[in-house]
């Protein structure tokens, strides 16, 4: 099996031999592989399914792209330092320089990821690994490391793509010199020759809250981070120091806004308030800061920060009235006065404070940069009254301002008609998305996303133990949705250990290394920067083709609880996307091109000819037509691309078949514009993403957009790979257990069709409900191959959505007769590419029958269900 790959690196030897021997002919010299960056390197990991020998990336330029070279060897070795020859191309040279690297580190968790989400307490799922455990989560500053023997070390290696790059192929080679010899690993990298704006230009606003630069929450607890976990009084020389490293961070990473809590800021510069109540405001401390943040070329965006919340009933003598926050009577407090926001007291401060901040901002020339909080999270009959009392005071004395504020709960509609800028929780988002739709198109107003300590479930959200990519394909999302803004709570909430967080990991995005004046950044920030970047090419391609780009966006993410977790299938449509702003073909090999192509009328071939000039059209826009094409061979199709003439099909399938005779649906379009969002066009392209393997591609369109007017179609591409080896169990009959009535597979199709499923409701697997803890079901499949052949890989896919719903066990049998079975595997976990799939290796056999057996017991009420989707089966033994 597969299982054991990871361990033949470790030895040189060709033959078995004792360890101490083995170690001595191999010198003791650590094995080698590399990793993408979307992928977990855990202590005990070895070589993944994606894994390779040398680091290929894909990048557009001004563009920040990451992998893992990961070591493990026989006997403990110290890793020295890794060294980087100069990326070179035809006609240009990428410095060794713009090359670096981190050891990455980790952090222990005792419990995995959980929260209450609104009375449910609910798990977080897919995690990388059971807790407890050490998780890869940390990015050290230091460039040696030790290394134990048998234990997985990844090095974090970036290439920056300079802005004034040339496009195309370069190569280079990274040296890592370990205290048990050199290992060399050839560097690949395809740079598209489009430019990514730098962050302080961007169209896309970045803001983590943090307390770096003073208090921005209400709670005194959280009190002077940098105080706290540097010693460093503020605006002392440690203290620059550190805040110029951060904004070198934050400028690599793309974080654009500047947050400010304002009274600290303000009382820092000697701002006070006598006893009558008459304020002086002094900005000294203020502009020195924004100024620092301004000539280093890191923002663009001024988030003006002052609390105010119902806080707690201990504090709050009126609770659940809001306070607000103003500057304190007690000279050099770090804790602001609160006062209730409807008090004379409170009338007082808005009709000085705001008048002032305005005055000043625009005396400075700020005031287009600038943005303000009311308070975060207004909820309930109290908040509402309160947040809508203060924003007007703000728009009273502040005209113009830009208000917004994070809304989670049931008050988020409220906010969000009443804000410049839409911040909700993508969960609330993701289950009223109309409401801030309404906004941000009818009203043109900007709408951001906002993540926490909620979603939890299956949500994208960027919590230590998901998956690495969940943060990056958070902003595919964004992009989908139309959204130009993430605001993060917390960057750097040291004060609040690990162990005592529920969802872990969402105050520590970085982490404090005093010894280098400075901070440490981790996976997670890197895969958002990365999300981020890819936005921007997204946003770049948009400009000139918005259905293209919305449509790349969303074959990836659908929704923030409904996205392919195919790690392979991410990074093929990212390469579309680079190709496609950067003006290459956007299908580079376009599977269709001058194929058999067939229709129910007229001229299929015009479809496949390559020539816009030319298009297939039906005899009529109405009824059913269709229009296929035999791309000879099977493949791994990752997307369909359509290039309509003046009229185009409103609403049509994608179909797929390897035989030409049995179809099932990979992707449909239902809307009418044949581009995307609100800037649909004639003659616009649609790109349906399909994660599927197939031979023949079928359009089954059933309305246009001109009526009885035939629609035309000028081009239809197929994007993807061939297969280099056959699935011999594709589209074949079987034989299975009934599934439950509400999870049927009537046409006996779902597990050999070739398209992958997401979740039950989209009809593409099976499956059997456990009524009670303890019940067991175990159903099972049989394939007819057709005829005897040799069989030596069986790889079956898991339910993707929730793991909870996959087998305790899978075991393959196989058989020439249907009546006598061979047992040739078993498995009670995922060890196959992106963690779903099942890939049961064995010494190929001849067989015509495959048999799956699968088993589970409902060990709790999570457990209640189980879903088959796809088999597959090929004759040697590597995974296909």
């Amino acid at each position: 099996m597969r299982v054991v790959t990871a361990g033949a690196l470790l030895v040189t030897a060709v033959a078995p031999v004792p360890m101490a021997q083995a170690r001595q002919a191999a010198g003791a010299r650590p094995g080698m592989w590399t990793e993408t960056a979307y992928n977990s390197v855990f202590k005990d990991s070895g070589r993944s399914p994606e894994a390779r020998d040398y680091i290929q990336l894909d990048t557009a330029k001004n563009d920040y792209e990451s992998a893992q070279i990961v070591l493990r060897g026989p006997a403990a070795f110290t890793v020295k330092s890794v060294d980087f020859t100069p990326l070179v191309g035809a006609s240009d040279v990428i410095p060794a320089a713009e090359i670096t690297y981190n050891p990455v580190g980790y952090e222990y968790l005792n419990k995995n990821s959980i929260f209450d989400t609104y009375g449910s307490h609910q798990p977080v799922y897919p995690v990388t690994r059971t807790a407890p455990g050490d998780f890869p989560d940390r990015l050290l500053n230091e460039k040696t490391i030790a290394v134990p023997a048998d234990q997985t070390q990844s090095i974090w290696v970036r290439v920056h793509v300079p802005a004034k790059a040339k496009g195309g192929r370069y190569l280079g080679l990274a040296t890592v010199r370990t205290s048990n010899g050199d290992l060399r690993v050839p560097i690949t990298l395809d740079a598209r020759n489009v430019v990514i704006p730098p962050a302080e230009q961007s169209e896309f606003t970045q803001t983590m809250w943090t307390n770096f630069l003073g208090l921005t929450s209400w709670d005194p607890q959280a009190g002077d981070t940098v105080k706290l976990f540097y010693g460093y009084d503020r605006y002392s020389p440690d203290w620059w120091q550190l805040i110029d490293n951060w904004a070198d961070m934050m400028k690599q990473n793309r974080q654009n806004n500047l947050q400010l809590p304002l009274i600290n800021l303000l009382t820092d510069g000697g701002s006070s308030v006598d006893a009558a109540g008459n304020y002086t405001f002094n900005f000294s401390r203020f502009d020195q800061v924004v100024q620092r943040f301004l000539d280093k070329g890191v923002v663009n965006r001024l988030e003006g920060f002052t609390g105010a919340g119902e806080q707690t009933k201990e504090r709050n003598p009126d609770w659940p009235n809001w306070l607000i926050e103003v500057t304190p009577k007690e000279t050099g407090s770090q804790i602001p006065d609160y006062l209730p926001w409807d008090s004379a007291q409170a009338q007082t401060w808005y009709s000085q404070f705001y008048p002032a901040l305005k005055a000043h901002l625009d005396a400075k020339g700020w005031t287009p940069m600038y943005w303000m909080h009311v308070g975060d999270e207004a909820n309930g009959a109290a908040a509402e009254k309160a947040w809508l009392g203060i924003s007007d005071q703000l728009r009273k004395y502040f005209p113009g301002v830009k208000l917004g504020d994070t809304s989670a709960g049931g008050s988020g509609p409220f906010v969000a008609q009443r804000s410049d800028i839409v911040i909700p929780n993508t969960y609330f988002y993701t289950y009223d998305n109309a409401t801030y739709d309404n906004e941000r198109r009818k009203n043109h107003k900007e709408l951001w996303f906002y993540n926490c300590n909620i979603p939890v479930g299956n949500h994208l959200n960027r919590f230590v133990d998901q998956p690495e990519w969940s943060q990056r394909q958070t902003m595919w999302f964004a992009y989908g949705k139309g959204a130009t803004g993430y605001l993060h709570w917390a960057y750097g909430n040291w004060q609040y250990a690990m162990n005592d967080q529920e969802v872990k990991g969402d105050g520590y995005i970085v982490r404090p290394d005093k010894a280098h004046h400075t901070i440490e950044s981790s996976p997670r920030y890197e895969s958002l920067r990365d999300g981020l970047e890819d936005w921007e090419v997204l946003n770049l391609l948009g400009k000139t083709n918005p259905g293209l780009a919305h449509d790349l966006a969303t074959s990836v993410v659908q929704q923030s609880d409904m996205y392919s977790p195919d790690v392979d299938y991410m990074q093929r449509i990212r390469r579309i996307a680079l190709d496609a702003a950067a003006g290459r073909p956007v299908t580079a090999k376009d599977l269709a091109r001058a194929k058999t192509a067939t229709a129910s009328s007229g001229d299929a071939r015009k479809a496949v000819d390559g020539k816009r000039s030319t298009a297939w059209q039906p005899a009529s826009g109405t009824g059913t037509n269709w229009t296929q094409v035999d791309l000879g061979q099977q493949a791994q199709v990752d997307a369909v691309r359509l290039h309509w003439g003046s009229t185009w099909a409103s609403k049509y399938r994608v179909l797929v078949s390897f035989d030409g005779t049995k179809w099932a649906e990979a992707g449909a379009r239902t809307d009418v514009p044949a581009s995307q969002d609100d800037l649909a066009k004639p003659g616009g392209d649609d790109l349906i993403g399909i994660n599927a393997k197939a031979r023949y591609i079928r359009i089954e369109a059933t309305a246009s957009s001109g009526g009885a007017t035939p629609y035309e179609l000028t081009d239809l591409e197929v994007s993807g790979t061939p297969l280099a080896r056959q699935n011999i169990a594709a589209g074949k009959d079987y034989e299975r257990t009934d599934p439950w009535g509400r999870f049927p597979d009537a046409a006996k199709t779902e597990a050999t069709d070739g398209v992958i499923g997401d979740n039950w409701g989209d009809g593409k697997s099976f499956g059997y409900e456990l009524p009670a803890v303890g019940s067991s079901v175990h159903p099972v499949v049989n394939l007819d191959l057709g005829r005897p052949q040799k069989v030596g890989t069986v790889r079956v896919h898991a339910y993707e959505d929730y793991p909870d719903y996959r087998p305790d066990q899978i075991t393959v049998y196989t058989s020439t007769d249907n009546v006598n079975f061979t047992e040739r595997g078993r498995l009670g976990t995922v060890n196959g590419a992106s963690n779903v799939w099942y890939d049961v290796g064995f010494a190929p056999a001849t067989a015509r029958w495959v048999k799956v057996v699968f088993d589970k017991t409902m060990q709790n009420g999570n457990q209640s269900a189980l879903f088959i989707d796809e088999i597959e089966a090929y004759g040697a033994r590597a995974g296909g």
